[in-house]
Order: C-alpha cells, then sequence, then structure tokens
C-alpha cells in the first residue's frame, strides 16, 4: 500500500503545486467578494481533494496505466485501500492549508486599518471556531462525495463511470430536497441538540462528529471498492 501512496503522490506531485496558487488566488478574491473569510475558507476546502481524486482516475487510464499496474507486486485490495488512503492524506492536508491560510489571511486583515475593508472581513466577524467548523465541513461534504465516486471508478473506470456520479448526485440532493420541504423538522431531544450546536462554539463539536461519520463511510466505501474492483475484468 506504501507503494501506491508513493506512486499516487509521484502524479500528483505538479498538480498539488499548482492547486496551491490557484487556492491562494481564489481565497482572496472570494473572501472579498463574498464579505467573509469564513465562505472563501470552505470554498478553498472543497477545491482540491476532488480534483485530484479525478486526476488521478485520469491518469489510471493513460497509456494503459491501470492495467500494467496489476502486473506489478500489487494486489487489487493495496491498490484500492492505497488509493484511498493517498486522498484521505490528501483531505488532511487540505484542512491544514486552508486553515493556516485563512488564520494569516485574518492576521494581515487585524493588522490593516479599520475601515479599509469590508466589515464582514473582521476578525469579530470570522471567529476561529467557525473558519475550522467551515473548513472541516467543506472537506467533509467532499469527502463523502469521493466515498460515493470512487467504487463507482474503480468498477467501471473514470470514463464510464462519470456516467453514473451525476445521476448518483441528483439523486442525492433530490433525496435531501424532499426531506426538507416534507416539513420534517427536529423535535425533543434532537431539537435542543441542533440548537446547542447552533450556538456559541459548538461548530467545532459539530466538526468532531462530522469527521467521525464520514471516516466511518469513507472506510466502508474503501471495503466496497476493493470487493467491486476485484471482480472486475479488463
Amino acid at each position: 500500500m506504501k507503494a501506491m501512496i508513493v506512486s499516487d503522490f509521484a502524479v500528483l506531485r505538479s498538480a498539488i503545486l499548482q492547486l496551491l496558487g490557484i487556492c491562494a488566488i481564489i481565497a482572496l478574491f472570494m473572501g472579498y467578494a463574498m464579505g467573509t473569510l469564513v465562505g472563501g475558507a470552505a470554498a478553498i476546502a472543497a477545491m482540491p481533494p476532488f480534483m485530484l481524486l479525478f486526476s488521478l482516475a485520469a491518469t489510471d487510464e493513460q497509456n494503459g496505466w491501470e492495467r500494467f499496474r496489476l502486473t506489478l507486486p500489487l494486489t487489487r485490495r493495496q491498490v484500492v485501500f492505497g488509493r484511498y488512503a493517498s486522498l484521505a492524506l490528501v483531505a488532511i492536508g487540505t484542512i491544514v492549508f486552508a486553515l493556516a491560510l485563512s488564520f494569516l489571511l485574518l492576521g494581515v486583515i487585524s493588522c490593516m486599518p479599520a475601515g479599509t475593508l469590508p466589515e464582514g472581513l473582521t476578525p469579530a466577524e470570522n471567529p476561529p471556531a467557525a473558519l475550522v467548523g467551515s473548513v472541516v465541513g467543506a472537506v467533509g461534504v467532499i469527502t463523502l462525495g469521493m466515498a460515493v465516486t470512487l467504487p463507482l471508478v474503480f468498477r467501471f473506470g473514470m470514463t464510464r463511470a462519470t456516467r453514473f456520479v451525476p445521476v448518483v448526485v441528483v439523486i442525492a440532493i433530490t433525496c435531501g430536497i424532499g426531506f426538507f420541504d416534507a416539513g420534517i423538522q427536529p423535535t425533543g431531544v434532537l431539537a435542543d441538540l441542533v440548537q446547542w450546536l447552533d450556538t456559541g462554539s459548538n461548530y467545532l463539536f459539530l466538526a468532531a462528529a462530522l469527521v467521525a461519520v464520514v471516516a466511518l463511510i469513507y472506510v466502508a466505501s474503501a471495503f466496497v471498492a476493493a470487493k467491486l474492483y476485484e471482480k472486475r475484468e479488463f
């Protein structure tokens, strides 16, 4: 599995360097346009994992690399788990980078004279808990998307999988809209929990809970992908 991770990051090296610069520029423009660092932080956190996933999947189909890789001393399960581990490291690195960039920008903004920037960009309007919650939340949502996409990619390959991913996403969105349109509201203990999470710095607790849930789904997705990949014929 280590060999798979090293291989993936060798492929992604140039793409990661380009993304770092792009994310920094987007953070500046989106933060100013939206009038808040929280939104900009979430935007740049959502970009790298999904973009790098498709970069790796595209590389697999170039010049028969995916078939050649199976002739190496790597089992199919090692290929799958290695790819999941690579993207998990990308997700963690994205969180660290997005938070570091956000707090750096926040530090620069706090040193600027009052009134030179929109009120929404002031440190008071962008508390650390909100920044952490937005970044972790954005990466968590993208990781859930990867948990759905990766089994399809391993089963059908990237070209065919892209035909199914939009369908799955649309169905998920439709179910979510139907849930809220039905007027389903949390009651009792659940309502108290939602209200508690929406106050103070409890976004940090929500972020931690989201990380735990997403991690479980991601691991389960890896085992599903491994089963599907073992049955795939080239």
